[in-house]
Formats: C-alpha cells, structure tokens, sequence
C-alpha cells in the first residue's frame, strides 16, 4: 500500500478514536446528565411527625448510619392536620386517627408497591388479592387501609386492653364469649357490667368518698389529651354492645346514633367506671396500665389502656404470684397506633419508599419501640418484654387474630376530631350528671348531625364509609 494511503488512513482512524474514546463519550456524557444525584445531593427528606415528638433523636442517630441523604423532621400537631394549608412532607408519621382527614385533604397517596416490604407481602395488592401472603397482622391492615386501598405502613395499632387487681375477671370472660356467640348484645352486656361494677363498688366502699374528691378535681381540670382517651374508652365498653355492628352513624340518613340505647348503656357504664377509678378514667393508656401493675407505684386497681414497652415499670412477680391481678380478655382497636405514609406531592419518590421501608424494618422498630409505645414489633420477632405476667397475657389478646375487631367504632373519617370533641364534653357532662345521661346523649347526637351538615352531608357519609372499606 502507498504511504499516502496509509497516512490517510491512519488519520481517519485517529478521529474516530476521539470520538468515541474515553476522553469524548457522548453516551456516557449523556448517563451522566440523567443520573440521579447522590444521596448528599438532593434536598434534606422533609418527616412530618405528629404525636410522637420522642421518635425523632432515635430516628436521625440510626438513619445517619444508614444513609447520606438528610433529613428535616418538623413537629406537626393533630390541630395543623385539620387545616386547609399545603401539605409539603415527603413522609409523614402520625397516629392512625388521622388518615382520613390527610386522606382527604390530599395531603398522603396510596402507597405505591415499592413502598410494601416484600418481606411483608408477596402480592401486589395485599388488601384485596386473595393468593396475598401478608403477614401483618388484621389490626395492623385495618390501621392502614382506607377506602380499600393502603395508604401507610403500619408501626404499630395496639388494642385497648383491661388490666385489674384485687378485681373478680369472671364477667369478663363471659362478655368475651357472649361477643362471640350472641348478636342482640345490649341487654346481657349490660347486666355483666354491672354485676361487674357492684363487686368492684363492694370492694372500694372504703375508699368512695376520696375518690369522689378525686374525681370532682380531676374533672375540673381535664386536659384536651385526656378527653381523648376518655372517648376511645368509651368506645372500647360500646364494642360490647349492639354499637359493635352498627357503628356510630346510620349511613343511609348519615345521622348519628348516639341516641340509640347501645350507647346510653355505655355511656352509664363509663359513669360508674368513672366514679370507681378516677385515677385512670381518662389517663394515657400506657400510665393508666402502669398505675396497676407496677409494684412500687400501684395507686390503681382498674384501668383500660395497654402495657408500655418504654421503661417497663418494677414487677418482680409479687403481684404475678398472688393470683390477684387479671388482664380481661377483651380487646379494642382505637387506631391509634403510628403509621407512616408518603407525601403525595413529593418529589422524591424512590427515597421516601426507602425512607419507609427502613423505618419499618425490624431493627429499627425494636430500637425504636424502646422511646415510643406506638411501634410494635413484627409477629416474627421475639419480645423480650413477655417475661412480664401482665405484658405477657396481654399480647396473647392484642394479637389474636382468630376474632377480628371491627372498625364500626374506629372514628377516623375525616374531621374525626371535631365529632371527637363534642363527645369528650357530653362524656365529662354524662359522669357529672349520671342522672342526665339519656337526654345528654340525645343532645350529643343531634350535635353531630348539625356538624354534619355544616361539612356537608355527602362529603361525610362518603369519608365515613371509606374509613370503614364500604367504599373505595
């Protein structure tokens, strides 16, 4: 070959080199532009916490070790969910109470399929697919889902348990087995209440003119949380009446049923509840617990509410050995638990779903249990509080699955708190005046009806059944 002909070759040769060698690669110029940045690089991932303020050192000491991406955790409170004001959280933690009014402000989407361990589910729709193989357990599903469709991971949806000492169980039992075998249940629950509060009174008489003292200054001075926890034991004694299948509102008028005798019953029973135990009518369930069964501090013999798993309190087994404590083998979701669920308006999708897994992964849930009762751990893992008598016996309940809770009582449709609130005061109202509380729950009910209307009848009934799956 002429040596002009193999410098021109030799020429060409070299430009295709620099076009498509290592220092001019177009390709990957063009990878590069569209790569996702790391994790140091994007904008801090904005945590809205709401209820549980505790969550939030644990949650950033154990993030930093797992990841670059920052993180912004704004405390938010029940109050600023109710507002009309933008929702910019990319992931938000709250207390399952709350999903319907997120729900319909639009604040949350339904999960998306990435969000869902697969350790958890090996279906893409674990609500409604048949062959699905959750593993959470129902109280946890009930928690999360709405209109059909998950909308959070579940942390935690303990229920509302009873603990007693000194106190006879029996009726318990048979109210647990009447809930199981009886439909028309207002009458005979009723009469078990009450033959179970005249033992209770028989016991205390000692004691009734302190506790009505007690009672006289703590309703004088109680506080918005604890008319809250008032309502959800209130709603705990109504799932053992006929309210447990028809809930709280007639879905085809959308009124209320306040008015009917299921819950008059309990609102008489909560009365006498009240006047017995006015150390734990309306405390936070885990201190109302604690308050019975811890040895060095009991200054109770009834509460409603369940066992903390921070800082357990002293229970060596004196009590244990006694025979005189007793856990009642009843169980009531309130929706309390924390869930956590994505911004719909994030824009950081991929690492709001791994922010979610993470959180929900059994590591972090038994670390983070420690700082807050809210988070449960998975049915697989081992629960190193279940030495405990109490904790023990209770979580038998809490977990048994084979009896599903209903979720007719739950109030969490959308501006459930306001129902919530009216009812507080006709409860506060209904155990300062036992002799008033047929017309009391009357007026109640016919407030709900006005507020109801006021947020447009509709808008309710469609909220209401969602919260309850009636409706997608």
């Amino acid at each position: 070959m002429p040596m002009k002909m193999m410098r021109k070759l030799g020429l060409v040769a070299l430009v295709i080199g620099l076009i498509h060698g290592p220092g001019c690669d177009f390709g990957s110029k063009k990878k590069e532009i569209i790569a996702e940045p790391a994790d140091s690089l994007r904008p801090a991932l904005k945590i809205w916490i709401v209820g549980a303020p505790e969550l939030e050192k644990e949650i950033l000491v154990r993030w930093q070790a797992a990841s670059d991406q920052a993180l912004k955790i704004e405390h938010v409170t029940p109050e600023r969910i109710a507002t009309r004001e933008p929702f910019n959280a990319d992931v938000v933690i709250y207390p399952g109470v709350l999903l319907g009014d997120l729900v319909q402000k639009e604040a949350i989407g339904r999960l998306p399929t990435q969000a869902i361990s697969k350790r958890l589910t090996q279906s893409e729709d674990p609500v409604t697919n048949e062959s699905s193989t959750v593993s959470w357990p129902v109280r946890w599903r009930n928690i999360a889902t709405y209109g059909g469709q998950i909308y959070a991971v579940p942390l935690g949806a303990s229920n509302l348990g009873a603990v007693m000492l000194g106190l006879n169980p029996d009726p318990f039992k048979e109210l647990d087995s009447l809930l199981i075998n009886s439909r028309d249940l207002n009458a005979p629950s009723m009469e078990l209440w009450t033959h179970w509060l005249n033992q209770a009174e028989t016991v205390l008489a000692a004691s009734r003119e302190d506790r009505r003292k007690k009672l006289e200054d703590y309703l004088s001075k109680i506080s918005l949380d604890e008319k809250a926890w008032l309502v959800d034991r209130f709603l705990f004694i109504a799932s053992t009446t006929n309210a447990r299948g028809r809930g709280l509102f007639d879905l085809v008028k959308m009124e209320a049923r306040l008015n009917q005798p299921e819950f008059t019953i309990s609102a008489r029973v909560l009365s006498r509840m009240a006047q017995l135990f006015p150390e734990t009518i309306g405390v936070e369930p885990t201190n109302a617990w604690d308050s019975v069964v811890s040895r060095t501090h009991a200054a109770a013999s009834f509460a409603i509410g369940w066992p903390s798993s921070v800082n357990r309190p002293d229970f060596k087994g004196a009590v244990e050995s006694s025979g005189e404590w007793a856990v009642a083998a009843l169980a009531w979701n309130p929706v309390r638990g924390l869930i956590a669920s994505m911004g719909k308006k994030t824009r950081q999708t991929a690492v709001s779903c791994r922010f979610i897994l993470w959180l929900s992964e059994p590591e972090q849930r038994e670390a983070l249990r420690t700082v807050c009762s809210g988070i449960e751990l998975t049915t697989e893992q081992i629960d190193r509080n279940s030495v405990q008598g109490d904790y023990r016996t209770y979580q038998t309940i809490n977990s048994r699955d084979s009896r599903v809770e209903t979720m007719e009582l739950s109030l969490r449709m959308a501006s459930a708190n306001q129902y919530r609130a009216i009812l507080a005061d006709c409860l506060v109202a209904s155990i300062r005046e036992p002799d008033q509380i047929g017309p009391i729950m009357v007026s109640c009910s016919l407030k709900w009806d006005q507020l109801t209307a006021e947020l447009g009848i509709e808008t309710q009934r469609i909220s209401e059944e969602q919260s309850l799956g009636y409706r997608k």
